[in-house]
């Protein structure tokens, strides 16, 4: 069973959630929600409100919770408001307050899907074995 999530137009920076998401993707939920309450990130914060959501949507539909892991995790980037800051002789610059949309897909079918670090070791393994086979 898999359990799609969304939270939209969150009012941080998409690069300082990424940092987060980047630290859970692939694990179990509980331990993400550990990792997450003391992580000392502001960015933490949207990522475990959205956790706790698709726990609560996973006790409305009866699932194990103790089996569950984030199959997917991405955070896109939503509207900017923009503003202007003055600077000297008259001139202004412009300020992009950036927002966020993330989107969680939890699952608790099958095997966990590998990391991208994990992707990329197992490619090499894979290409120097092919290499010492043909040798």
């Amino acid at each position: 069973m898999e359990i799609k999530v969304q939270k939209k137009f969150i009012r941080t920076s998409p690069d300082k959630i990424r940092q987060v998401i980047n630290l859970i993707r692939g694990w179990k939920i509980d331990k993400a929600v550990v990792e997450l309450r003391f992580l000392n990130k502001r960015a933490a914060k949207p990522v475990l409100e959205i956790l706790k959501s698709s726990v609560a949507a996973v006790k409305d539909q009866d699932a194990e919770l103790n089996e569950l892991y984030i199959k997917s995790i991405i955070c896109n980037e939503g509207p900017r408001l923009k503003r202007r800051r003055v600077i000297h002789k008259g001139r202004a610059t412009a300020i992009n307050k950036r927002m966020s949309h993330i989107i969680l897909v939890v699952s608790d079918e099958g095997k966990k899907l590998a990391t991208s670090k994990t992707v990329g070791k197992d490619i090499k393994k894979e290409k120097v074995k092919a290499k010492l086979s043909k040798e």
